[in-house]
Parts: structure tokens; C-alpha cells; sequence
């Protein structure tokens, strides 16, 4: 295995320090498995069945929760049939399980017991779950005024729990400094290599529920874009082994006050209008491998859209009145499918995929502050 950087070229070998490029950018696996039905690992019912494309051998596997594959229930957006992705049934509550339990047990192997992290929520939550698992020490960096779900939750997997003033990039910066602050491992998911290779496995797993084809129409919040680059890496990786006939098309959703994905995206010059949102989990300014994803997107003739703060708000109250109990940030991919028919980007009868990215019970004051302001539709 070793790390490459897509826009110098440079290659590394891994190392527990290397975490991104001296010039700055993100790094990437150098590899280019490709997978086929004939890969899978038939009695194994969790993440781990699609191991021969994973960067690390199945032997290193010492820290798991036996993570099944989340359920691919039906949903509604109006008249519409969709399919709902939900990885809220993660054993820590969403999808960054997924990448937290590949670099977990990545780093277990070469001797690592100490690490930090900085997440909005569920990044950190996921860590934490997984170093308790494995008996790591564990420090999470979160904005002031994280929602109290995923920082209970965090402190109750014993991680140290550090609530951190001003942007999101501060919070990035205070865990990456935790080398010194904490003498720890900074492990952070939106640019440790192996995240991605994680989170991957949700293309497997929806090829998979999708009888062996790809879905037509992919749709995600976007904030750092961890599930967009996982999601092309493993449809990708089964096109190049000819499991499926077409990329499926990626579409990330944003916020209307914070939009870089979109603004770059279309040649516009990124500007940040409001940081004051529901979606706190994709309140990012700028993706530490945005280019990248944004070629991916290009490359799957999908595109980046934004909704506004009623039309999440709508959002939740449509899915939670069919069962889906998810916190605001998932929401967002959920408005962006309404946006995406509106616009007749992507059209009826087509496969369209949502991913409900974390459980609503993270967010459960925010929510009943929404119930109490009418979003229940009472």
C-alpha cells in the first residue's frame, strides 16, 4: 500500500504521522482494485464481506462491532419512489463508522493507542465508539455548541470531549496540534487516506440491495465530501470489474449559506454567506479534496445543488411521517431530492438513492425546538 497525492503526484509510504501531502493536499490509496460478484466473502454479513478491495488485509481486523449492512428501505418524495440508505443503524449512529472503523484498526495494527480527531458530531462520535472498542485513548475536538447528543455520546464512550470557539477550521486545527497539546495520533476523517476506503463499502452494499446494478441517481449532504468519494470509489472499483455497466450519477446537496461545493463547481467564486444552519454536520467552508470530488461528480454526470433552511426543515417532517427518525443534516439529502425532480435533473421511475447519514436521536433537542415551532405538521 502507499499514499499518493492526486494533484502533485507525490507518493508515500504510510506511516502513522502521514496524514496529507507537503504541498498541502489530500492523500489517496495508490490503487486501482476492481471487484466483481465473485469477491465477496458469502458468510460474512457485515462490512468486511467486501474485503478483497479493502487497502488492508482482513487478518488485521481486530476492532469491530460485526457491522451489518444497513437496511435499503422505500420512501416517498411526494408521488416519487426512492430508496433510503439507513446508515443511522451504524453501531455508532452513522455513516462514518464506516471510515472510523478502517483507520481504527489500520493504526491498532502499527502500535497506535492514542489519537485525536475533529468532527461536528458524528466523525467524533463514530472515533470514539471505535478507540473504546479497541482500548485506545481517544480526544475528540468539537464546535461550541455541538449538539448535546453527539457529545454525550462521545464522553460516555470514555473519549475526551473539547469544545472549541470559532470556525470549523479552528476546531480542525486544535486536533491537529494534539500531536504536541496530547501526544496523540491526529486521525482526522476528512483527511486521513483510509477514511474513504471505509466508506466505500456503502456502494458495495447498495449494489448489492440493488440486485447486483448500479442505482441511477446517488444523493448525499455534502460538507467535506467523504461519502461522494467513497460512494465513486467503490462504483468505480465495480465498473473496473465489470459487476456493473454505468457509474451511478453522484449528487451532493449543500446549504444556501455555505456552498463551496456548488460555487466551485459552476466557476463561481466561493463566498459564505450564513454559518447559522440545521446542518451542522456539513458546515465545512472548504473540502480538504474538493477538486478531486468534484471531478468524480463530473466524471458520473451528476452535479452539486443547494437547499434552504425551510426546505430541510420540510424535509424532516415528510421523512419522519414515513418512519425515518434522522437528524438534520440527513435531511438535507432528502430536500435535494425534491429540488433534483423539481428541476427534472433526475426524473420518476429512475433508481434514486438517498442516505440518511445519522440518527435523529442525536439531534433530539434540536428537533423538538423544530415540533415545538410546527414542523410536526400539527
Amino acid at each position: 500500500m502507499k499514499y499518493i497525492c492526486k494533484q502533485c503526484t507525490q507518493e508515500y509510504t504510510p506511516t502513522p504521522q502521514r496524514i496529507r501531502c507537503d504541498c498541502g493536499g489530500a492523500l489517496w490509496i495508490d490503487a486501482k482494485p476492481r471487484f466483481s460478484k465473485a469477491d465477496i466473502i458469502a458468510h460474512d454479513f457485515t462490512m468486511w464481506r467486501y474485503a478483497k478491495a479493502y487497502p488492508i488485509d482482513k487478518a488485521e481486523i481486530n476492532i469491530a462491532f460485526n457491522e451489518t449492512i444497513t437496511p435499503l428501505a422505500t420512501a416517498k418524495i411526494g408521488q416519487v419512489d426512492i430508496l433510503v440508505k439507513m446508515d443511522s443503524l451504524m453501531p455508532t449512529g452513522s455513516f462514518k463508522d464506516r471510515g472510523a472503523a478502517m483507520v481504527i484498526n489500520h493504526l491498532y495494527a502499527q502500535g497506535i493507542r492514542n489519537i485525536s480527531e475533529d468532527s461536528s458530531g458524528n466523525g467524533g462520535s463514530a472515533y470514539a465508539g471505535y478507540a473504546a472498542k479497541g482500548g485506545l485513548i481517544c480526544n475528540i475536538f468539537v464546535p461550541a455548541g455541538t449538539s448535546l447528543g453527539k457529545t454525550v455520546q462521545t464522553r460516555m464512550y470514555g473519549a475526551r470531549c473539547f469544545e472549541v470557539a470559532g470556525t470549523r477550521e479552528d476546531v480542525a486545527q486544535a486536533a491537529m496540534n494534539s500531536s504536541v497539546t496530547h501526544d496523540s495520533h491526529y486521525v482526522g476523517h476528512n483527511w486521513h487516506p483510509l477514511f474513504i476506503e471505509g466508506v466505500k463499502s456503502i456502494a458495495y452494499e447498495i449494489w448489492e440491495q440493488c440486485g447486483y446494478r448500479a442505482p441511477d441517481n446517488f444523493i448525499v449532504p455534502a460538507g467535506n465530501g467523504s461519502l461522494l468519494a467513497g460512494a465513486y470509489l467503490g462504483f468505480i472499483e465495480l465498473l473496473r470489474g465489470g459487476a456493473i455497466d454505468k457509474l451511478p450519477r453522484l449528487f451532493g446537496v449543500q446549504m444556501t449559506g455555505i456552498q463551496p461545493f456548488v460555487q466551485q463547481f459552476n466557476n463561481e467564486k466561493i463566498t459564505i454567506d450564513a454559518t447559522d444552519t440545521l446542518a451542522e454536520g456539513i458546515k465545512i467552508q472548504r473540502s480538504s479534496r474538493m477538486s478531486e470530488i468534484i471531478e468524480f461528480v463530473r466524471e458520473s454526470k451528476g452535479g452539486f445543488i443547494t437547499v434552504s433552511e425551510p426546505e430541510i426543515k420540510a424535509a424532516l417532517h415528510m421523512m419522519g411521517k414515513q418512519g425515518f427518525f434522522i437528524e438534520p443534516t440527513s435531511a438535507v439529502a432528502f430536500a435535494g431530492i425534491k429540488r433534483l425532480l423539481e428541476m427534472q435533473q433526475i426524473l420518476a421511475g429512475q433508481v434514486t438513492v438517498g442516505i440518511i447519514t445519522g440518527n435523529g436521536l442525536k439531534a433530539t433537542q434540536t428537533l423538538q425546538a423544530l415540533m415545538a415551532d410546527g414542523v410536526d405538521g400539527e
